[in-house]
């Protein structure tokens, strides 16, 4: 990855990863890039619904969330870089995703998870990333990917926000340090609103008091466009910082 040969706005890529998957992506570059400031980072994980050969992912109704980062008021302040899973694969290797437990200390990375996170480890190392300010965003599969991101790699990111996905109530614990923030709506019939309740109820035994969870009475599975559109969603996520990064 060269700085010199990108350009504003979104940059279509390939990165060759060691276990063999030839893994599209998406990279957002600010306007007025400077390599020599510290940029917050955002990992977009996708969903099942938009897996593509073509690296389209983010140009899809579900992608929301970044039409409003690129003219809202962090546009200029950001870096995003957007793994692209294809339909031959999954984030996280399930075999329904009605599957109701899945471990990351038990289940190894699918063939894209691994390769989405060598490339960020290498985008980390390669550009003038603020390492205390690494956020995670994934709606539905891209859900499941946030939490077993989160579970592997727990002193990493500041934040993390899911969107109508699946975790790992086992591994509460061990996020204490992360902000989260969880939509779901009451009337998804993919992935249950009992999931996200799950979740939360898990993170808050461990006595934490300010994890966010935003229930949309009689909403189903689509909720990405009231996610994104929630008031205050990026000011929270920017807030973050992580210590000792």
């Amino acid at each position: 990855m060269s700085t010199e040969t990108l350009h504003a706005g979104w940059n279509s890529l390939l990165f060759d990863a060691a276990n063999g998957v030839a893994l599209q992506y998406q990279l957002y570059i600010p306007e007025n890039f400077h390599t020599d400031t510290k940029y917050p980072a955002i990992l977009y994980m996708h969903s099942a619904g938009v897996r593509c050969n073509d690296n389209s992912h983010i140009y899809t109704g579900e992608a929301k969330f970044l039409r409003n980062l690129e003219t809202g008021a962090y546009k200029d302040d950001c870096l995003v870089i957007a793994p692209c899973c294809p339909n031959t694969d999954s984030w996280v290797a399930l075999n329904a995703w009605t599957q109701p437990v899945f471990d990351a200390d038990v289940q190894p990375q699918s063939a894209h998870m691994a390769a989405a996170m060598e490339l960020f480890w290498q985008f980390t190392k390669e550009f003038p990333v603020d390492l205390s300010r690494l956020y995670l965003y994934g709606m539905s599969m891209g859900g499941f990917a946030v939490w077993d991101i989160a579970s592997r790699y727990p002193h990493t990111f500041a934040a993390a926000i899911t969107a109508a996905g699946r975790g790992m109530p086992q591994h509460a614990e061990r996020l204490r340090d992360l902000a989260i923030w969880i939509f779901h709506g009451t009337a998804d019939t993919v992935i249950p609103y009992t999931c996200g309740v799950e979740l939360h109820d898990a993170l808050t035994a461990t006595g934490r008091t300010d994890v966010r969870f935003t229930t949309f009475e009689g909403a189903g599975h689509g909720i990405w466009e009231r996610t994104a559109d929630t008031e205050g969603l990026y000011d929270w996520m920017f807030s973050k910082r992580r210590e000792n990064a």
